[in-house]
């Protein structure tokens, strides 16, 4: 019985994604980058070794949405505007241009020995020549380095670079084929221009206003989920009208998109769960299913691939590590490291319905795999200057809650509790009863402008005699030290200061240091606890 493309198509996505995830997670456990073992089971699966899944049209669009998805991803995540915006300067951006561009020249001039296509070795040269800010991101977090200043330069770097890489290859896209003329590149440099202007005003301004809307009009959070996916199609499907690759818009929506995203981890949780745990690993091992033969003619190309790309990459890389301020031989191999947007360029630049061959399947082969062998190679060698930091990765549900305890600010808290404070020069049996009446195990003391001065803790007001309450004044009782917080402090603090204190009560002052509401150790937790059951 011959079984239809929508029947083989369930059994083939099964299989790539059973398949997939087994390998990425026996490469992980190797301490190798994970989606190189999707795009092997991809080939061995394929028409490059056994050939037994094979690109169907049903298959081609789950690896299309995959691009798209990933490149949304990867904008939310990884590029992050404000803080790349305290790195911009004069310096920064040469750098990254002349580092780009000199790049792109060296390896498009091995390419075009290679593949005797103008075309083809700029469009290979564009996307070998780029770095992926995702690989690397995971990279400077297994070895510890995030959160420190060479970190932050070499992300910095590797995330322009790779912006400036989109820009290049929207601008090959939409110029091949068509008569190069300056006027023919003053028209599309204007159109992608405009395209971008169009994107960056509906993703900042227009969907997150709608997606408020909605959230705040429906009950369920799968409204918000479900208008967000749409809008990565729908605005898609417009980029390509227009002659702007589909993948890009979505890159740059998801970088729009990002503080949207910041302030609600259970969407974003869904998200990233939606596309890591379906689309990536589809998306890495369909790469492998385009792959032509596995024969000794694929070696030298991809050879050549790896040593140029690789080569090109640590050379500038090493050389303008200056410009930084970062270790020479530690920027040389961190921005080297591929693996990410680069890849969904090449399948980009393979499917392209464009009328003419932006790069044909040999050459995908090759540059795929080059690109295979750097990714597994860069953070080995980055790994020789920076060993790996055995860190504890917090679970989803863990993350979510941290995300929404900094998103919420201390004052936020505190204005949604009554306030327990007391007068220092109040009767201290008054302020007892306060506490009492309001279940509160302490109480700020503030003074006569209602600045917090000390904290009064109820259970050492309980072995006072009555006439000790009735006579003493709240300033003549034992007092502990005041905990204060900023009102804009975000509320994850909060919880950090009652571990270290041990107070039962936190003040929150305004810019002027007067009181303006207090947080009890109980209703940090209530929050927690709301946190979780929703």
């Amino acid at each position: 019985m011959a079984l239809t493309s929508e029947e083989l198509a369930l059994l083939y996505i099964g299989v790539l994604l059973v398949f997939a995830k087994l390998a990425e997670e026996a490469f992980r456990r190797l301490n190798l980058v994970p989606f190189v073992g999707a795009i092997i089971v991809g080939i061995v699966l394929g028409p490059g070794v056994l050939g037994f899944v094979s690109v169907i049209p049903t298959i081609s669009l789950f690896l299309s949405l995959g691009i798209n998805f990933l490149l949304f991803i990867s904008g939310a995540e990884e590029i992050n505007i404000s803080r790349m915006r305290e790195a911009f300067g004069v310096k920064t951006i040469v750098g990254v241009v002349a580092q780009y561009s000199v790049r792109v020249i060296i390896v498009s001039l091995a390419a075009y020995l290679l593949f005797h296509s103008y075309l083809q070795a700029i469009v290979a040269g564009s996307i070998i020549g780029m770095s992926s800010a995702g690989p690397l991101a995971r990279l400077l977090m297994d070895t510890g380095l995030t959160r420190s200043d060479e970190g932050s330069a070499i992300f910095t770097e590797v995330v322009l670079i790779e912006i400036s890489a989109v820009i290049l290859f929207a601008f090959l896209y939409d110029l091949a084929g068509k008569p190069i003329t300056p006027l023919s590149i003053a028209f599309i440099a204007a159109q992608l221009t405009l395209t971008v202007a169009a994107t960056v005003l509906f993703g900042r301004y227009l969907l997150p206003k709608i997606l408020e809307k909605v959230e705040s009009h429906t009950q369920a959070r799968e409204g918000v989920f479900a208008v967000m996916v749409a809008a990565i199609l729908i605005l898609g499907f417009a980029g390509q009208i227009v002659g702007f690759n589909s993948a890009i818009v979505a890159l740059f929506l998801g970088i729009f998109l990002r503080r949207f995203f910041e302030s609600r981890p259970v969407v974003s949780e869904k998200l990233q769960a939606f596309t890591y745990g379906f689309f990536e690993p589809l998306f890495f091992a369909g790469l492998g299913l385009y792959f032509v033969r596995i024969t000794l003619q694929l070696v030298p190309a991809t050879l050549t691939v790896f040593a140029v790309g690789l080569g090109s990459s640590v050379l500038l890389g090493f050389t303008l590590s200056k410009l930084y301020g970062v270790e020479p031989l530690r920027n040389a191999f961190g921005v080297s490291v591929k693996g990410g947007v680069d890849s969904a360029l090449l399948v980009t630049a393979l499917t392209a319905s464009i009328g003419v061959k932006l790069i044909n399947h040999f050459e995908y082969s090759a540059v795929a795999l080059g690109i295979a062998l750097i990714a597994l190679s860069a953070p080995l060698l980055f790994r020789l200057r920076t060993p790996i930091i055995s860190v504890k990765r917090p679970s989803g549900e863990k993350r979510i809650l941290r995300k929404q305890l900094e998103n919420l600010s201390a004052k936020e808290v505190a204005q949604t509790l009554p306030t327990v404070s007391a007068r220092i020069d109040e009767p201290l049996r008054e302020a007892a009863r306060r506490c009492w009446d309001q279940d509160a195990r302490g109480a700020v003391v503030v003074d006569q402008d209602n600045r917090p001065v000390a904290t009064l803790i109820l259970r050492d007001t309980i072995s006072m005699s009555e006439t000790e309450l009735d006579t003493l004044k709240v300033y003549e009782a034992p007092l502990a030290q005041a905990v204060i917080v900023p009102e804009e402090e975000p509320a994850l603090r909060l919880a950090a200061l009652f571990r270290e204190s041990g107070v039962p009560i936190i003040a929150v002052v305004d810019s002027e240091g007067k009181l303006v509401g207090t947080v009890l150790e109980r209703e940090i937790l209530r929050r927690i606890l709301k946190t979780i059951e929703e």
